[in-house]
């Protein structure tokens, strides 16, 4: 019986850069049984080029969906992506992380390191690089979970081995564990993440306020009427965006102004 033919898709809209990478991914997939479609500037784009398989998506798209939105949006034509980026916020990393991402590399990482994490997400549905790693442990140690939704040691002893630099799998080897046991630990991994997005990441309706006061400069009583509700209530979702600011920010002031916390989000998230 023949194995089917993985699809593969770059999507990115910075040609100059990902029209050489998808040249130079070609033949070093092909050896593994993938194909590589021609370059998707959009997801839209990505979706159109025909059955589903492995998306490599930048975080960060000018036009359509972006982000967490591209993500959500592969994702319900069945694609699992794999971000790239030169380089995103950590915030909308994590938050394409949340939305069901695979992993995360970047740019620089050599085409042999690209192949490696595309194959991790076709073998196991995750990739998790130093890079995501890191991000991971920072959040982890910023934002914790409740007492019993937490990694465990052993978890955090692989998490760390892999932000010094080791390979999943070595890192699973050198905390003890089989090959199975580190593949669980990083479902662990990516699971707690998600958990944390969740609980911490701004709500839909806390994103349009964002994008009232910080990039359209709405005044309080501005922003509830453009959203249909009170002026009470925006100030409430404005001292939630200020204290979700605040627990992903600590070294921010406590006498942190609601619209100023409004605008430093929409600047770091890139909403504007």
């Amino acid at each position: 019986m023949d194995v089917p033919i993985v699809p593969v898709v770059v999507v990115d809209d910075h040609r100059l850069v990902a029209g050489p990478l998808v040249s130079v991914l070609d033949p070093l997939l092909a050896r593994h049984g993938f194909e590589v479609r021609p370059l998707a500037p959009t997801v839209s784009a990505a979706i159109a080029t025909g059955p589903a398989g492995i998306a490599v998506c930048d975080v960060i798209l000018g036009p359509g969906a972006s982000g967490p939105e591209a993500v959500r949006a592969l994702a319900e034509h069945g694609w699992r992506v794999l971000l790239m980026s030169g380089y995103a916020p950590e915030e909308q990393v994590l938050d394409a992380i949340g939305a069901g991402a695979a992993g995360y590399v970047e740019k620089s990482e050599d085409p042999a390191g690209l192949v490696a994490a595309v194959l991790a997400v076709h073998d196991s549905g995750l990739h998790l690089s130093a890079a995501l790693a890191a991000m991971f442990y920072a959040d982890l140690r910023r934002r914790p979970l409740p007492a019993g939704s937490e990694l465990s040691a052993g978890d955090r002893r692989v998490l760390r081995a892999v932000v010094q630099g080791e390979p999943p799998a070595r890192a699973a080897a050198s905390c003890g564990l089989t090959e199975t046991q580190g593949r669980e630990a990083v479902g662990r991994i990516f699971a707690a993440a998600v958990a944390r997005r969740q609980q911490y990441q701004l709500t839909p309706r806390e994103l349009d306020v964002v994008r009232l006061v910080g990039c359209e400069h709405l005044s309080t009583a501005e922003v509830a009427r453009r959203l249909f509700v009170t002026i009470d209530t925006a100030n409430t979702h404005l001292r939630s965006i200020r204290r979700k600011y605040r627990l992903v920010h600590p070294e921010a002031p406590a006498s942190l102004p609601q619209r100023t916390a409004a605008q430093l989000w929409a600047r770091e998230l890139n909403l504007c």
